[in-house]
C-alpha cells in the first residue's frame, strides 16, 4: 500500500524523545507512553505525507484514509495519558505543522535551495514537537525544552538529506535535495546540520549525546550521485 516506506513503523523520532526523557528524569510509565505516542505520530504523518505526494500504490488510498482513521484515537488517548502540559504543547506545535501541507512545490514547480530549506524548516516540527515533548511531560524547563527541539529539528534536516540521496533516481519529487543541490552544496549544507547538531548536544551527557550523535556518522555525502548535472 506504502511502497515508500521500507520499515514501518519508524523509530527514530521515539529514540530521540526517549534519549531526551531519560536526561531529564522522567518517570517510568510515561516514558513508555510518550514512546508509544512517538511511534504512532510518526507513522500518521508518513501516512499523510504519501497521501499528499500521491505515493500510495494506486488503488489503495482509501486504505490509507481508514488507517489514519483507526490511529487518530489512539493518539488522542495516548496524549490524554501524558497529561495537560502535553496536550497544550503538542497541539499547537501539530497546529503549526499542518501549514507546511500547503507550501509542498507541485510536479511543475521548480524548487530552489532556500524554498527547500524552508520548507524543510516547517516540516521539521514533526519531530520538533516530538524531542520537545518528551521534555516537557519530564518536567523540563523552558531552556531545556527549546533544546530538545533544536534536536528534533536537526535531526530531521539530517533525515531527509539521507532520504532523499536514497530515494534519488527511484521517484521524481521535485523537492529532493539531491536534484536541487549539486555536491559540493550538498555536503556543505549536511554538515552544517550536523555541526548544528553536535553544538546542541554538547548540552546533554555524553553518553545520551553520543547515542543521539552516531547515525549521523557514516558518509551519506559519499553516496551522492557523481554524474549528477545541475542547471
Amino acid at each position: 500500500m506504502l511502497p515508500k516506506r521500507d520499515l514501518r513503523p519508524k523509530p527514530t523520532t521515539a529514540f530521540q524523545a526517549d534519549q531526551i526523557h531519560r536526561i531529564h528524569g522522567g518517570d517510568e510509565e510515561t516514558r513508555q507512553t510518550l514512546l508509544q505516542f512517538a511511534i504512532i505520530v510518526a507513522e500518521y504523518y508518513d501516512i499523510v505525507d504519501d497521501l499528499i505526494d500521491g505515493d500510495v500504490k494506486p488503488g489503495h488510498e482509501r486504505e490509507a484514509i481508514v488507517a489514519l482513521q483507526f490511529l487518530m484515537p489512539v493518539l488522542v488517548r495516548l496524549l490524554h495519558r501524558l497529561g495537560d502540559a502535553a496536550v497544550e504543547y503538542w497541539t499547537w506545535e501539530a497546529t503549526e505543522l499542518a501549514e507546511c501541507c500547503v507550501h509542498e512545490p507541485t510536479a511543475d514547480e521548480k524548487q530552489t535551495e532556500a524554498g527547500y530549506l524552508d520548507l524543510l524548516e516547517e516540516q521539521a516540527l514533526l519531530r520538533s514537537s516530538i524531542t520537545g515533548l518528551a521534555a516537557v511531560v519530564a518536567g523540563a524547563d523552558d531552556e531545556a525544552i527549546e533544546r530538545a527541539e533544536e534536536v528534533g529539528r536537526t535531526v530531521h534536516k539530517l533525515m531527509q538529506f539521507a532520504t532523499d540521496l536514497s530515494q534519488y533516481g527511484s521517484d521524481d519529487d521535485p523537492s529532493n535535495a539531491v536534484a536541487i543541490f549539486d555536491k559540493e552544496a550538498f555536503s556543505s549544507q549536511y554538515q552544517q546540520f550536523k555541526d548544528q547538531l553536535d553544538e546542541t548536544l554538547a548540552a546533554y551527557p555524553e553518553e545520551h549525546a553520543s547515542q543521539m550523535r552516531a547515525p549521523w556518522q557514516d558518509g551519506h555525502v559519499s553516496k551522492y550521485p557523481d554524474e549528477l548535472k545541475h542547471d
